[in-house]
Parts: structure tokens; sequence; C-alpha cells
């Protein structure tokens, strides 16, 4: 990816992690949006070859986290911004961007666990949370939005060029 590229898969990942944080979706404004400039900027800058690399792109982003969502591991939001995302990243990087997201995610998830340990209980109990239910509540209500898994893999990306 050029700088230029980089500079708007970088506003579109701001714009849905804000939205993502704020309500919890990602709107299909925006992620309508970020797949259709995609699409048109790699068929008018790479021909046939930038649209072959727009489509295999949005399958890199789109078909894991499909059958993730399926799994009720994400919502439709997230799913739909990885097809986007893929448009203007190509196979490859998205497919670096989803395994790195999940390995954040995961991260996430440990540190929300480890949270229900006694001495760091009192800790989590001071946390604000406002994405369902309460991590020391335990059970499947308690919920984080992807996107913040998705934006320090993002960041990890460009630092490892």
């Amino acid at each position: 990816m050029n700088g230029w590229e980089i500079t708007v898969v970088g506003l579109l990942l701001v714009t849905a992690c804000w939205t993502d944080v704020r309500n919890m979706r990602i709107p299909n404004e925006l992620t309508v949006v970020f797949a259709g400039s995609g699409l048109l900027y790699q068929t008018f800058a790479h021909g046939i070859l930038g649209l072959g690399w727009a489509i295999t792109g949005a399958l890199a982003g789109f078909v894991p986290l499909y059958a993730m969502n399926r799994l009720g591991g994400m919502g439709g939001g997230d799913v739909k911004w990885f097809g986007a995302f893929g448009m203007w990243a190509g196979a490859s990087l998205t497919a670096w961007l989803v395994m790195l997201s999940i390995l954040y995610a995961g991260g996430i998830a440990c540190v929300l666990m480890l949270l229900r340990l006694p001495g760091i209980r009192i800790w989590g109990g001071k946390l604000k949370w406002p994405w369902g239910s309460h991590p020391l509540a335990g059970g499947r209500g308690v919920q984080f939005p992807f996107m913040l898994a998705v934006a320090p893999g993002f960041v990890t990306l460009l630092w490892k060029g």
C-alpha cells in the first residue's frame, strides 16, 4: 500500500473505531463508501488486475469473519468492514490484519478473564463497562467492540512494514 492508500484506510479505520466504541455498530454507509471507493480506486489505478485484486482482498476479509459471525463471535458490521478493507489492501494484508486482530482480541479476552481473579477483582469492579454485561458478571453477555482489536492490528501491520 502506498502512502495515500494508508491514509484513506487509516481514516476509515478511525471512523469505524469511533462508531464501534460509541455504539457497538459500524454503519453500512461507511462500509459501502469504503468498499465502493476501494473498488473504483483499484480498477482505475490498475485496470482489470486491480479489479481482481480488490475482489480477492474483499473475500480474504469477508469469508473468515463471516464464519465467525455465523458462530456468534462478532457483528455483521465488522464482517463488512473487513471486506471493504480488503478492496483497498488486497488479500495478503487483509489476511494478516484478520489474524492480528483475532490475536489482539484474544489478548483482550484474557485480560477480561484476569479481572475475575481474587485481588484483581477489586480493580475490575471499578472498571466502567459500556458494552453488554460487565466482565465480572461472567457469562455470554460480555462483549467489546472488535475494532479495539483491529486498531492495534493495523498499527502492527504499519510498524512491520
